[in-house]
């Protein structure tokens, strides 16, 4: 374990690990390598039933700063919250097992965290494909600072970040009495938020630093729809309606969006919709149409979409279809 300073404080990067044989070695190669050296790399086997478990204990051999722990599979949440929970950093970031970092991505957001004087900083994205292309979320061209009203706005429009946890770098007290909710998908959804609103300020780092692979079979594209997604949008909302009355339209919008969200989960993996959903999903969206008319901040393509979907979602299916070949992510 490195020695904490005031001037490169340890920091703990949590990898929760399951079934990702052919991508882990390098995963953990690209946090090894990584500029800022004065970290701890916790390794969390989460019962896989393959090779990943010794790939994980052959690096604690080669590296002093690797930390092993093997333990029965419980899921992504299990296995983060079991590297919380014996993280000795001060800061706390996590990287999926089947995605990279660039070798200064800690560097970079440790900076942005000192000279900013914040508690979280976030950076920009890489998606990956498996045929080797490449595609950058969006840049603003300068990092940036956000306070909690415009953090949670930009959070959920999905413009320059989301509610990922790997592509940021926490202070450990934000974890104080919180973590991943066990047995959820869009486990980061549950409790984004809440982290925002412990931070206030959030620092936003221009330069795409965590390479995100978009696997063919990955959790997102399961035959098992996600509806916890709607499920954590509407903690959310029900939240900041009570303790941030601000942020009340971001919450509705965010709500009706999630709707949304789901139903295109169904179109990604080729499932049937049942009407009564469809349904349902038009009620949510219409239920928050005053908020969603008030969002200034919306795009005209998201106004579309909602607007299409409620009055025909099979040309709905079709225009996301073409959109999702032109824009892949």
């Amino acid at each position: 374990m490195g020695v904490i300073n005031k001037e490169h404080p340890l920091i703990s990067v949590i990898v929760p690990i399951y079934k990702v044989e052919k991508y882990l070695s390098k995963c953990i190669e690209s946090i090894i390598a990584q500029e800022y050296s004065n970290i701890e790399i916790i390794l969390v086997d989460d019962g896989s039933p393959d090779n990943c478990g010794k790939i994980c204990d052959d690096y604690a051999i080669k590296d002093n700063r690797v930390k092993v722990i093997h333990k029965e599979n419980g899921g992504l949440s299990s296995a983060r919250n079991a590297g919380i929970d014996i993280a000795q950093g001060e800061y706390i970031g996590f990287v999926d097992s089947d995605d990279t970092i660039e070798p200064y991505m800690y560097e970079k957001l440790y900076n942005a965290i000192y000279h900013d004087k914040t508690k979280l900083a976030v950076c920009a994205v890489n998606y990956i494909y498996e045929n080797g292309e490449i595609l950058r979320k969006k840049s603003v061209g300068k990092d940036m600072t956000f306070d909690f009203y415009h953090a949670m706005i930009e959070m959920n429009s999905h413009r320059i970040f989301d509610m990922g946890a790997w592509s940021k770098l926490y202070h450990r007290d934000l974890f104080k009495d919180l973590r991943f909710p066990i047995g959820k998908l869009s486990e980061d959804y549950y409790i984004m938020f809440r982290i925002f609103d412990r931070a206030q300020t959030i620092s936003y780092v221009d330069t795409a630093c965590y390479n995100y692979l978009q696997r063919e079979n990955s959790i997102t594209r399961s035959v098992k729809i996600n509806h916890d997604h709607e499920y954590a949008a509407k903690e959310q909302m029900d939240y900041l309606d009570k303790k941030h009355p601000e942020l009340k339209t971001v919450g509705h919008v965010a709500y009706a969006s999630s709707a949304l969200t789901v139903y295109d989960f169904y179109l990604k993996n080729n499932v049937l919709c049942s009407e009564e959903k469809i349904n349902h999903f038009k009620h949510v969206i219409n239920e928050n149409m005053e908020y969603i008319k008030g969002a200034t901040y919306l795009s005209v393509s998201k106004r579309i979409q909602f607007k299409l979907f409620c009055l025909n979602p099979v040309l709905y299916n079709v225009v996301f279809k073409m959109y999702r070949q032109i824009k892949r992510i």
